[in-house]
């Protein structure tokens, strides 16, 4: 099965994601585990809150608890950018495949059913997950889960696909609803429309809502002073700094600041933290402004200005000022529109830029973006709103760190063209052999004559210029691409498993290629004798 380990709780990219402090977030905690544990008849609990609320943080808790008690079934972290993260494509498969993990009852259900169908990758998210979930399930014995077994979906408006959305929230509501198998699903979102609406088509006695958000000033005050102690705590110990780095009014001040938001006080500790020797001026930075915001969105605006131009333009002049504008929309620009993530070798190649040059940039900025040592692990943003602020002209005001999303596409669409112009050609593996299997050659091999850049830029290069300005009948380079580059591209998504991919982007094209060019999908029927021939486990590309 096509299933998805990064999606898991105790996945490598979410080993340095912190769970709830001791005694804080008490009350949500206790009514989740009254739930989880009871024989509540509503089995679907959908907790959600604003951005930046710590739903994320309560939903890896839950997974890590139940994990621990044996009573954790299956988990999937949505990620917005994080390419399969943000899409339902393999959220069926992942979910089966920790079912199996977890019950070897489950798991030769599930390894039957996968055997019959072979054509898994290309079924639709409710038939895979009737063939892979529902009716496994149904094949259990009572005895086979005597405890209530978690099933943990978090941020669920990461998923960027609308429809999807809903037809999931559909998916869980049916495994929820099998009798005999007391499976209890944990969903966190923010109440975006498309999910209220979701949960508007299940049944109104088949979930429980929390919105977290709501919960009283003084709990939520007190839980985040539990955690600015906790972190400034640390920050002292190992920076040396006196007391006072830790009164009262100090960490009153900061919860004010905060203005209910978790996201803030992580940011702001991880901004403090970077400080090293400077920790102490960091934080009478922060400190300094004593005005309150009115609201959330205006608490972490400033948060996220603030360490902005800390990091990058204090003291800079006008010309060096400009430099930085241009670096930050390059760089950051591509990381905030990206819709997968790419680690920092990776983002030099596609950016043709200087490895050093990237690493100075984002170098200030460890409170916002995870920028890893090694090079082959991925940059991410650290929350959602960082992105969202970024890319919103009324919330980020500096015009320094504004990104326009139109225009990041189109510099991304043209190093996409670049990439897949240089570095593709005929048998790009060597193989010699026409007609090779796909499913015969090393996946080892395949990275390494494909490399991630690569991958990246022949799967999105279509996505990139769909969200840009270019109008592909005015742009010699998709005439190029189809004249000289199209077979060797087809080729290459599948040896990588992607042509499925390939024939979603060609009918997007179709409609706005440029006048007197072939249509795409009519050669793709040429050579494999109608569209319905291409499966999306298909190798009929494949060392040509």
């Amino acid at each position: 099965l096509d299933s998805l380990p990064e999606a898991s709780f105790d996945a490598a990219n979410k080993q340095h994601v912190a769970t709830c402090l001791p005694n804080s977030r008490r009350d949500v905690l206790a009514q989740i585990r009254r739930w989880a544990d009871g024989g509540d008849g509503r089995r679907i609990y959908w907790l959600k809150g604003w951005a930046g609320t710590g739903k994320s943080t309560i939903a890896l808790t839950v997974a890590r608890e139940y994990s621990d008690k044996k009573r954790l079934g299956a988990s999937f972290f949505f990620s917005r950018g994080g390419g399969d993260l943000a899409s339902t494509r393999r959220f069926a498969a992942t979910i089966a495949v920790q079912l199996a993990e977890a019950s070897p009852q489950l798991r030769r259900h599930i390894a039957d059913a996968a055997a019959v169908t072979h054509r898994m990758r290309g079924l639709g998210l409710y038939d895979q997950w009737e063939r892979l979930i529902l009716q496994p399930l149904a094949q259990l014995s009572k005895e086979a889960f005597p405890d209530p077994l978690a099933i943990v979906v978090d941020a669920l408006d990461e998923c960027d696909n609308n429809d999807d959305v809903s037809l999931l929230i559909r998916c869980l509501a049916a495994a929820a609803a099998i009798e005999h198998v007391d499976l209890k699903v944990f969903v966190t979102s923010r109440p975006d429309q498309p999910i209220n609406l979701g949960f508007d088509n299940i049944a109104a006695d088949a979930h429980q809502d929390f919105i977290l958000h709501d919960i009283e000033q003084s709990i939520v005050d007190q839980d985040l002073a539990i955690y600015y102690k906790h972190q400034l705590g640390q920050i002292a110990r190992t920076s040396h700094l006196d007391a006072a780095f830790l009164s009262d009014d100090t960490i009153q001040t900061l919860v004010q600041k905060s203005y209910r938001l978790f996201i803030y006080a992580a940011t702001a500790c991880r901004f403090v933290r970077e400080g090293g020797p400077l920790a102490g001026e960091r934080l009478a930075h922060l400190l300094s402004t004593k005005r309150l915001p009115a609201k959330a969105g205006t608490a972490l605006d400033r948060m996220y200005m603030t360490v902005l131009e800390y990091s990058l333009t204090a003291e800079l002049d006008p010309e060096e000022m400009a430099r930085i504008r241009e670096l930050f929309r390059r760089v950051m620009g591509t990381i905030a529109v990206l819709f997968d993530s790419l680690s920092p070798a990776s983002l030099a190649m596609l950016l043709d830029q200087p490895k050093k040059t990237i690493a100075s940039l984002l170098g200030g900025l460890h409170s916002l973006v995870d920028i890893p040592e090694e090079e082959d692990r991925l940059i991410r943003i650290l929350h959602p709103s960082f992105r969202e602020f970024l890319l919103d002209s009324q919330r980020c005001s500096n015009t320094t760190f504004c990104i326009d999303a139109k225009e990041a596409h189109r510099h991304l669409f043209e190093c996409c063209l670049r990439v897949i112009s240089s570095c593709l050609r005929r048998d790009i593996c060597d193989l010699g052999r026409p007609g090779t299997r796909v499913g015969d050659i090393l996946r080892l091999d395949i990275n390494k004559s494909v490399p991630f850049t690569v991958q990246y830029a022949c799967r999105y290069w279509v996505y990139h210029l769909e969200r840009s300005d270019i109008d592909p009948q005015e742009h010699r380079g998709v005439a190029e691409f189809f004249e000289a580059g199209f077979l060797f591209w087809l080729e290459t998504l599948a040896l990588i498993g992607r042509l499925a991919d390939g024939i979603a982007m060609l009918q997007l094209l179709e409609a706005r290629l440029p006048v007197g060019m072939p249509d795409p999908c009519s050669i793709l029927q040429e050579l494999t004798g109608g569209r319905k021939a291409l499966r999306p486990d298909s190798e009929a590309f494949s060392a040509r």
